[in-house]
């Protein structure tokens, strides 16, 4: 199963969404479970959450982790964010809160190394960028080392740059970068 986690704030109006539907579409990606992430109502962890949480991995129970189990057990995972203020959406943050989950989408050795538990190898990053950016995109650096302490072992960015440049160009980069998609 391939897990898309969207966090296209703009709904339908986001090229990124636009972008990472084009992928499925070109995949012929049959079994896809997407979750959008502005439906889910999740709130940043605070002191009462986090205790919650520590009291419920020192017992041992994963039950009420459903999206840390999701994110664990899934195939290929994709993630979908447009690229804001150096970065992505903080609600994409709060959703890493949520599954970073100790004991269960990663843990720690005798030698204090970290190890993941997640099913998937691979991680797909669809992000589409305003201006220009290169090497300081933060959100995709983000995305890959979270990607390794989560065990997955390839994260393959899928970035758009420019389309805030000239307005009058915005679709025709888009559909030049979709038409160059490859699975």
């Amino acid at each position: 199963m391939l897990l898309v986690i969207d966090c296209c704030l703009r709904g339908d109006e986001s090229s990124t969404r636009a972008y990472y539907k084009a992928f499925l579409n070109k995949a012929c990606c049959k079994d896809v479970e997407i979750v959008k992430l502005d439906e889910l109502g999740l709130m940043p962890l605070d002191g009462e959450t986090l205790r919650e949480r520590d009291e419920l991995i020192s017992r041992g129970n994963y039950e009420k982790f459903c999206l840390a189990r999701q994110f664990k057990e899934a195939d290929e995972i994709l993630v979908a964010a447009p690229f804001w203020d150096l970065s992505f959406p903080s609600m994409l943050k709060v959703y890493f809160e949520h599954i970073m989950v100790g004991g269960l989408t990663f843990g720690y050795d005798e030698q204090g190394r970290c190890h993941g538990y997640c099913r998937a190898k691979r991680l797909l990053y669809f992000s589409t960028c305003g201006g220009y950016y290169g090497e300081r995109h933060l959100g995709y650096e983000y995305i890959k080392a979270l990607s390794v302490m989560l065990g997955i072992t390839e994260c393959i960015p899928y970035i758009i740059e420019g389309l805030d440049i000239d307005p009058s160009k915005r679709e025709d980069i888009l559909a030049r970068a979709i038409e160059e998609l490859k699975s």
